[in-house]
C-alpha cells in the first residue's frame, strides 16, 4: 500500500475518482458531493492537486483505489467549521477521502488513514476531518480508526457536520 502525490497531469485522473464516487454517492441515495455531479467542486480539488495536496492511494497490485486531500492550511470550509474549535499552525485538514467504489468493503480505508497517519506523522500533529452528521456509518469508521469526535457544526445551509481529531 502506498500514498503518491497526485501530479498536475493526472488532476483529470482524481477529478474522474471523485466524479465516481460522487455518482455512487448518489446511486446510494446520498445528495453528499452531488454539486460535483454539476461541474462544481468546492473543496477545489484542482487546486489542491495544482499546490501538492492530493494524494493516491494504491494497493499492492499497485492499482489505485482511492485518494485523499491534505491541506495544512485550512480553507474557508474549514474555518467556518473549526471556528468554535480554534486553529493551530500544526493541524492538518483532510477531505475528499476515497474508496473507489470497487473496491470497498475491503479495509482499503483502514488502510488509506493509516498510510495518512504515517504521511503526516513527523509534519504535523494533528489530522482534522468532518463528515455529515446524519452518516452514522462513517462516523462510527472514524472512530473505529481512532478519530474522536470533538464536536459538532453547522455549515452556511445549517447542515450539521461532526468534526474529528487525531493526534499524531
Amino acid at each position: 500500500m502506498k500514498l503518491k502525490q497526485v501530479t498536475i497531469e493526472e488532476t483529470q485522473i482524481a477529478m474522474s475518482v471523485l466524479k465516481e464516487s460522487a455518482e455512487w454517492l448518489k446511486e446510494q441515495g446520498s445528495n453528499q458531493w452531488s454539486e460535483v455531479l454539476q461541474g462544481e467542486d468546492k473543496h477545489g480539488l484542482e487546486e489542491a492537486v495544482t499546490k501538492g495536496e492530493v494524494y493516491f492511494f494504491y494497493n499492492s497490485k499497485n492499482q489505485l483505489i482511492g485518494m485523499a486531500a491534505a491541506w495544512k492550511t485550512p480553507t474557508e470550509w474549514d474555518k467556518l467549521l473549526w471556528k468554535d474549535f480554534g486553529f493551530h499552525q500544526s493541524a492538518c485538514y483532510i477531505h475528499r477521502v476515497i474508496i473507489r467504489p470497487t473496491y470497498r468493503g475491503k479495509a482499503y480505508g483502514e488502510e488509506l488513514l493509516s498510510a495518512l497517519k504515517r504521511k503526516f506523522l513527523d509534519e504535523v500533529s494533528e489530522l482534522r476531518l468532518d463528515c455529515l452528521g446524519s452518516n452514522q456509518k462513517l462516523i462510527q469508521f472514524y472512530q473505529e480508526n481512532g478519530f474522536v469526535n470533538i464536536g459538532s457544526s453547522k455549515d452556511s445551509n445549517e447542515n450539521e457536520f461532526e468534526l474529528f481529531s487525531y493526534k499524531l
